[in-house]
């Protein structure tokens, strides 16, 4: 201990009389430790961190099992009965995962993210009111005479909508037309079970079914809620789960309906318990969707921060040769060769830790632009507590020490090989060799991760480029996707077939629309209802069943979205549910399903619901690609929304409109149009490359980050091969002089540079290949229209490999061209 403190002292003077090298040192560490830590940063956020809740590890999640392994909510009525017979919480709540309600603010409608909790939410988890007070047992309990229509305000709404003042406490708020009383705003990154995911509005459980959405009663059968637990001291998880799957049976039984084909009795009585640990919050849309992503990306860093240390033990390698003859007088004064492998761990490791301070900073900036990255086209606020804690603090501190000794190990072994006698000569060839060949493999090194991280960068780059080029096999230019929202009070139409064929027509005449249709998906869509389509002859569960995905849809569809029909006839307004139940089947399944051609007229079923087992096939479309960007098939079989809608449902759909001129320009115009009809508004209108941007957000994100990581490690092998061959140059000046006295040209001189520059890189890619190709074996799950080897790509690589090369290169080889010789032969 007593050398560290001299040895520290020693390398500030020594970094401090070198300010360009200790710059470019600290931050190109900054940069891989930063990105390392802004990765990590938000795994933490996202699988890792606990909820800001006394005792997290005690809270325990509940949810129902199909017999198929996915899980599903609870009815109200099921949460209340599991309540009774549980003996293992001390705390039980439900809450639910939130649903868009319309919300009015100043005279507008919108649509926000509305949660519903029990009394005991906000005390089971111990939060406390940035102003105001939170929902409590007596706001639930309508039997106690209190209203129930009360609502506490999220920070960040609270901030954005309703300007963050004091005063909105005992204000009134219209949701879904039904007046609620804001009682009090909840403090900042507080977002309940849902870390990520902060509600707009939280109301009581017993309010929601004000609102005429989705749950329409307490004790109806509707799946909503989210169950937790709080277990009681002493009470392990395993000792809960066996107590709870003895009573969840009679739990089943008592509140599985009779009625409702959504919810078949036999459905719930076969469906199983889950009971998970609770800390880390629920949330597994995002962890589902963006857990793999940031292991991808937490790889490309961890190889960025592998390029750094190379980069930087480069460097100190460079520094260290230019300091050979302060070494070697050291060693020959008696200094022992521990002592100078101590002081360029000593150099390296408080470059490194320097470089993690920075970092942090960089870090902190970082996690949130990768937020709001992958935030963006969500339509929906994604909010994470990305403050550094203690597990974060602790992996950049391990990143330091580790990039520390790594990027020391050079330097240090080169002080280890230093011989007294090496003192007496103040340009020995063997060090300079020695030096050379261990700069030279490093260089490799770097072009070898270089080429691996640019080769998966390029490869995520084209996914994404393919992904938003596809052929969809509908015209996606010049049309207009709107979201309606229900006008809250308005009384329903009194006819759906009318009112669409109303709302149609008005739409159609606007100028600038050639033609108007509604879906209940915005196209292309994520996914939708899958299910078996067979003929109507053949036996259910008979290998003619084809899985396939049905598309509820409008008269004048196909027109609007300029899919081709084939044959027959377009849907109707007249086809009703006073009709017969009609269907139009894609081109590609109407051939799977009737090989002969004989297609029109036919009779198909679909799924197990009665109403759909005698459809008469009107028509054959041609394929499309409207559902699953990355993988989806074109076998569709069409629907009639009128057929099959209910009328509370309309909000629930997306007009289409085919225009002659840009689509966003009729968007006031169609919304004048609802607002004189009086049931909807407009919510929000997309095009369709709007709707195709929510979709690859993942991709955009991948693409982004890997090439900007990509063009780092591409400049940090840069930099490192500028300084291995200006320091060649300088140590072969005298070299140089001699071969232009002895006739040889600069051309010659300038070539030989280049050349020697060209053949480390060329030794690196093809290091670099394999690995790359082998890497790529990990991507292959993110890729959509390219293969982890594609030609195409790899070729680009190695050419932007080699045209960095020569760019790092000419400089130093056109001074080593420049060299005069009479100077040269005076250097000793």
């Amino acid at each position: 201990m007593a050398g560290l403190l001299p040895n520290f002292r020693y390398t500030l003077r020594g970094l401090g009389r070198n300010p360009g090298f200790t710059a470019i040192a600290v931050l190109s560490l900054a940069l891989g430790i930063g990105a390392t830590t802004a990765i990590f940063t938000l795994i933490n956020a996202l699988l890792l961190r606990n909820l800001p809740a006394p005792s997290p590890e005690e809270l325990v999640e509940l949810s129902a099992v199909r017999h198929d392994g996915d899980k599903f909510t609870f009815s109200y009525h099921m949460y209340r009965e599991l309540g009774r017979g549980q003996q293992v919480f001390s705390g039980l709540f439900a809450w639910s995962p939130g649903f868009l309600n319309t919300i009015e603010l100043n005279g507008q409608l919108a649509k926000y993210r509305v949660e519903a909790v029990t009394g005991n939410f906000y005390s089971e988890l111990g939060a406390t009111p940035l102003l105001g007070r939170l929902i409590s047992q007596t706001d639930v309990d309508a039997r106690s005479g209190n209203s129930v229509q009360v609502a506490v305000v999220g920070y960040e709404f609270w901030q954005s909508q309703l300007g963050g003042t004091d005063d909105v406490i005992g204000k009134e708020i219209r949701i879904e037309g039904q007046p609620f009383t804001i009682i009090g705003v909840t403090r900042p990154w507080f977002s309940g079970m849902m870390p990520g995911k902060p509600a707009a509005l939280t109301i009581p459980v017993a309010a929601y079914p004000l609102l005429g959405r989705w749950i329409t009663s307490l004790e109806g059968p509707d799946l909503w809620l989210h169950p937790t637990g709080r277990l009681k001291p002493g009470i392990s998880l395993p000792q809960a789960r066996a107590q709870l799957e003895a009573v969840w049976p009679a739990v089943l039984s008592a509140t599985a309906p009779d009625f409702e084909p959504r919810y078949e009795r036999q459905f719930l009585l076969s469906a199983g318990l889950d009971v998970s640990p609770g800390a880390t919050g629920v949330i597994p849309d995002l962890r589902g969707e963006y857990t793999r992503p940031l292991c991808v990306l937490a790889g490309i860093v961890g190889l960025l921060l592998l390029l750094a240390c190379v980069n930087l033990a480069s460097l100190l390698l460079a520094r260290a040769a230019a300091r050979a003859q302060e070494m070697s007088v050291r060693v020959a004064l008696g200094a022992g060769r521990w002592q100078l492998a101590r002081q360029a761990f000593t150099e390296s490791i408080v470059l490194s830790f320097a470089g993690a301070a920075a970092g942090l900073l960089f870090a902190q900036w970082g996690s949130r632009f990768l937020v709001s990255l992958f935030s963006s086209y969500e339509g929906a606020l994604i909010l994470f507590d990305l403050r550094p804690d203690g597990r974060v603090l602790l992996a950049a501190s391990a990143a330091a020490v580790l990039t520390g000794l790594l990027c020391g190990l050079a330097p240090a072994w080169r002080a280890w090989r230093e011989a007294p006698a090496s003192a007496l000569q103040m340009h020995s060839r063997s060090i300079a060799r020695s030096a050379g060949r261990l700069g030279r493999i490093l260089i490799i090194t770097q072009v070898a991760l270089s080429l691996v991280l640019i080769l998966g960068a390029g490869l995520l780059v084209r996914t994404f480029q393919k992904l938003i080029s596809q052929d969809f096999g509908f015209e996606k230019e010049h049309l207009l996707e709107v979201a309606l929202g229900r006008r809250p009070g308005s009384a329903e139409p009194p006819d759906l077939k009318s009112y669409s064929a109303q709302l149609m027509s008005r739409l159609a005449a606007l100028p600038s629309v050639v033609s108007a249709s509604f879906s209940d998906v915005l196209f292309p869509a994520e996914g939708y209802w899958d299910d078996n389509v067979a003929p109507a002859s053949s036996e259910p569960g008979s290998a003619s069943g084809v899985m396939t995905t049905a598309a509820f849809v409008a008269p004048d569809f196909f027109r609007t979205l300029g899919i081709g029909l084939l044959q027959g006839r377009d849907f109707q307004f007249q086809d009703d549910q006073q009709h017969p139940r009609v269907a139009i089947l894609s081109r590609h399944l109407a051939a799977k399903l009737y090989p002969q051609g004989e297609v029109i007229g036919q009779h198909i079923r679909f799924s197990v619901f009665p109403e759909l087992q005698a459809l008469e096939v009107v028509g054959v479309a041609a394929d499309a690609r409207l559902f699953r960007l990355r993988s989806g098939g074109v076998d569709l079989v069409y629907l009639t929304e009128l057929q099959h809608l209910r009328l509370p449902e309309m909000s629930d759909l997306f007009l289409l409109l085919r225009t002659q001129g840009p689509p966003r320009a009729i968007a006031r115009s169609v919304a004048r149009e609802l607002d004189a009809l009086g049931h909807h508004y407009l919510y929000r209108a997309w095009t369709v490359d709007q709707v195709v941007g929510r979709q690859v957000v993942r991709e955009r994100a991948l693409a982004i980050l890997s090439g900007f990581f990509a063009g780092l490690a591409l400049l940090l092998a840069s930099v490192g091969l500028f300084g291995l061959m200006s320091n060649a140059v300088a140590r072969r000046t005298r070299e140089i002089g001699i071969r232009s006295v002895l006739g040889e040209q600069r051309a010659a001189i300038l070539w030989s540079v280049l050349r020697e520059a060209f053949a480390l890189v060329l030794a690196g890619v093809v290091i670099g290949i394999p690995c790359a190709l082998a890497a790529g074996r990990l991507l292959a799950g993110f890729l959509f229209g390219v293969t982890t080897y594609d030609p195409v790509t790899l070729a680009a690589v190695v050419v932007v490999l080699f045209a960095a090369a020569l760019v790092a290169a000419v400089p130093p080889a056109r001074r080593a061209a420049g060299i005069d010789p009479i100077v040269a032969l005076r250097a000793e």
